[in-house]
């Protein structure tokens, strides 16, 4: 069966919207649906609207490592250093979910490195944890 684009789309949002996790919005950045994610950022959908634990849609994709959404979301006008219930950027996100895209184009655009978390933590010490990435680390050493 061949699906159409707006087929997918429509597909995706239903998907979102249906699901117990979150609201659409959230939901279809951190599923990686970016046509559902651009018709309703087009459509004027909040792009600060909160998920799971405070989580931003930029914090969905930041963590499942969809850099396409995440700057469509940014270009959109999204906050790039907004805090989870923990005190984590999306930056920071990135960085725990070891997912070098995100945390290439956060720094590219600015996003703050200085930001600590609850605990005190910032993005630079959070790239120091053991099993993070060498580009990871690499990346937030270029931004000191």
């Amino acid at each position: 069966m061949d699906l159409s684009a707006t087929d997918l789309v429509n597909i995706g949002l239903t998907e979102a919207i249906l699901s117990d996790r979150g609201p659409p919005l959230f939901v279809a950045a951190s599923l990686g649906c970016i046509a559902a994610v651009k018709v309703m950022v087009e459509a004027g959908s909040n792009l600060e609207v909160c998920g799971p634990g405070g989580q931003r849609p930029l914090h969905a994709a930041a963590a499942a490592g969809h850099v396409g959404i995440a700057g469509t979301l940014l270009s959109a006008g999204c906050e790039i250093d907004p805090l989870d219930d923990d005190g984590n950027t999306p930056l920071i996100t990135a960085i725990l979910n070891g997912q070098i895209g995100p945390v290439e184009l956060l720094l590219a655009i600015g996003a703050d490195i200085d930001i600590a978390r609850s605990d005190g933590f910032t993005a630079v010490h959070m790239s120091q944890l053991p099993d993070t990435p060498k580009a990871i680390r690499e990346l937030l050493a270029i931004g000191q």
